[in-house]
């Protein structure tokens, strides 16, 4: 959407300011109440899906019904020229996210502050029926005076006895992610309180408590693992807090914490207890201290499969005696007897697993596409399956799901293969290169390395200008949908130039003679004409004039309606000076202005000169390239 635009008579877009899943978010004025408003605008490929419409509105509605100072308000939700979109409340500062990156990890006050906040939102939005089921640090904006706000309710659902979520519609950022929303479970207000803790752990640490290679090996991490302890990262972190980790991320929803209520009541006791013994101290965010960073030692990957073979033990007794008789009997250095022992058992064990593999049964392989990932590995391991995961990116199957399966699903095959499946990671998002200073050749070969797209080129004129990029919208390092256009604004020095001979041209044709001249600024005005429609008429300024072209250019142009064309005659009369005179008369009318007689006179001699005009016409005389007279015909 280009800036300027206005969007119900009301709000004007001033510039791009974000991304998402769903939206693209605009920062905006509201011309009625003399305020700005952020605007999140459906994405124009989702307008056409009834389901994702319509979950659209009822995220502004569900959201409209909120009112917390930790929650970003929603102030319209509208539909204009096929565009859907939500006018809410914007914030000045930046995303708790953008905070961790630029801390490593907030002093204890701090984190159990914004949690407590945090968790006082949720509280109120519980209240009423609405959960979030995408609480992280990119949705939680942090205000100057560090207060939090929850944003993008984009994937908050109602409940009622009618209505249950599941994560086979909506699954939010994997690090974050509550054991239910991962194994495809019904999806609870405690959720919400499980991505709450993941966050304060992350704000008191500077990590995130699970973490991998896929998306799908940290989302089995939030089902099977507990949390390293707070300690693994910062030593004489209060006792306190670890309690109330171990509460929020507890798996068994028995023990979690019951409500966002119960929790605020802990972190505000803590923040209370906190102000209290570190009065002043407590205030500021921690410094970025040099501490030793810890590295965790792989773990060996989800995909490598163990497979032990079954042995007899008295045949296997009866093969280690020989070898060893064997290697008695045979003169050998112990380096000759050590790799033929290592051979041996190796052949051993090959021929043994064939044999297994031989006698297993043949069964069908079931179909798990489109279902979770925790259900389909449950299915194929009660089946007999092992299974092996990789991710790739789909614009049209929700991320967590399973894309597709090798072998598909009915094939026979042998119990204890493998089966590959492709995990969804949803829409493909890329981050936008840095432009500035690039000539827009090499920004446009910037842009398609990305799978990104040149917009709208803008060029402003200014006495230092390079010719190089100095704005883009979105702005560098925004993640945005591969394919996206990116605008650029480039800056020009003006040059002179002469304006060229375009009268009696096409307008197109003019268009283009002056656009290679680089002038940027060049309207049209539409003219009564009765000459064929697109024609120029007229230019200003003049034809062979030197003009900068920074320079504002108008073009007349017949509109190929006019009016009716009558006679009238010019009549002047040649004034007193040179024996003889260049004499010329110039017609201006609807038509244009076009030079009607020309040729040399007498000083006294009167010329009547028969000219054919549309409208208003105006007659000019010239007499030695002076204008003498001028007359309305």
């Amino acid at each position: 959407m280009d800036n300027g635009t206005i969007l119900k008579q009301r709000y004007k877009i001033l510039r791009h300011i974000g991304s998402g899943g769903m939206a693209e978010v605009y920062l905006a004025e509201d011309l009625l109440l003399n305020r700005q408003v952020a605007i999140k605008v459906l994405r124009a490929q989702f307008n056409d899906d009834k389901t994702l419409l319509n979950q659209f509105k009822h995220e502004a509605q569900s959201a409209a019904r909120l009112s917390s100072p930790s929650i970003i308000n929603i102030f319209d939700v509208c539909e204009e020229d096929g565009k859907s979109f939500i006018v809410m409340e914007y914030v000045e500062g930046k995303t708790l996210k953008d905070l961790l990156e630029e801390k490593g990890r907030l002093s204890p006050y701090w984190a159990v502050h914004i949690a407590c906040e945090i968790a006082a939102g949720l509280r109120h939005a519980h209240k009423r029926n609405i959960i979030h089921c995408d609480i992280k640090p990119h949705n939680i904006l942090i205000t100057e005076h560090m207060m939090p706000k929850i944003a993008d309710f984009g994937i908050a659902r109602m409940i009622s006895s009618m209505t249950m979520v599941y994560t086979n519609s909506v699954i939010g950022s994997v690090h974050y992610l509550s054991p239910e929303q991962a194994s495809g479970k019904q999806i609870t207000a405690q959720s919400d309180i499980y991505s709450l803790g993941i966050v304060l752990y992350e704000m008191l640490t500077g990590h995130v408590p699970f973490d991998g290679n896929t998306a799908v090996a940290v989302a089995m991490m939030h089902v099977e693992k507990t949390q390293p302890p707070l300690s693994t990262y910062v030593d004489g972190l209060p006792h306190c807090l670890q309690h109330v980790i171990d509460k929020a991320l507890a798996k068994d929803l028995t023990k979690r914490y019951a409500t966002a209520d119960e929790m605020w009541q802990d972190l505000n006791n803590i923040k209370n207890k906190l102000e209290k013994e570190k009065d002043e101290e407590a205030y500021p965010l921690a410094e970025a201290e040099a501490t030793e960073i810890v590295y965790d030692e792989p773990e060996a990957p989800e995909e490598t499969i163990v497979m032990t073979v079954p042995e007899t033990p008295h045949r296997a007794k009866k093969e280690k005696q020989s070898l060893v008789e064997r290697l008695k009997n045979m003169q050998l250095t112990r380096h000759q007897q050590i790799m033929l022992a290592a051979v041996v058992v190796v052949l051993s064990a090959v021929f043994l697993l064939i044999g297994n593999v031989f006698s297993r049964d043949t069964v069908k392989v079931p179909d798990v596409t489109g279902k979770t990932v925790v259900e389909a590995q449950q299915i194929l391991e009660n089946a007999g399956f092992s299974i092996t995961f990789k991710e790739a990116y789909d614009d049209k199957v929700t991320p967590g799901l399973v894309l597709k399966q090798d072998p598909e699903g009915n094939e026979m095959r042998k119990e204890g293969s493998a089966v590959y499946l492709t995990v969804s990671k949803g829409i493909e998002m890329v981050e936008v290169p840095n432009l500035a200073g690039k000539t827009l050749a090499d920004a446009q070969k910037m842009l398609e390395r990305k799978e990104l797209a040149l917009g709208k080129v803008e060029t402003v004129f200014r006495d230092d200008g390079s010719g190089l990029v100095i704005e883009q919208s979105p702005k560098a390092n925004e993640k945005i949908e591969h394919g996206t256009k990116i605008n650029l604004v480039i800056s020009e020095k003006p040059k002179e130039v002469t304006i060229p001979t375009v009268v009696g041209k096409a307008s197109g044709e003019a268009m283009t003679a002056l656009e290679q001249l680089g002038f940027k600024n060049v309207k049209a005005q539409s003219v009564g004409s009765r000459k064929v429609a697109g024609t120029v008429l007229g230019i200003t300024p003049k034809e062979g004039s030197k003009v900068l072209n920074s320079t504002e250019v108008v073009l007349r142009v017949a509109d190929g309606v006019g009016t009716k064309s009558e006679n009238k005659y010019a009549e002047f009369v040649v004034p007193e000076g040179n024996k003889k005179q260049k004499v010329r008369i110039v017609v201006s009318d609807d038509d244009g202005e076009r030079e009607v007689y020309e040729g040399t006179k007498r000083e006294g001699v009167r010329i009547r000169q028969k000219v054919e005009v549309s409208g208003n016409a105006v007659a000019k005389f010239y007499c030695d390239n002076k204008l003498i007279e001028e007359k309305q015909l």
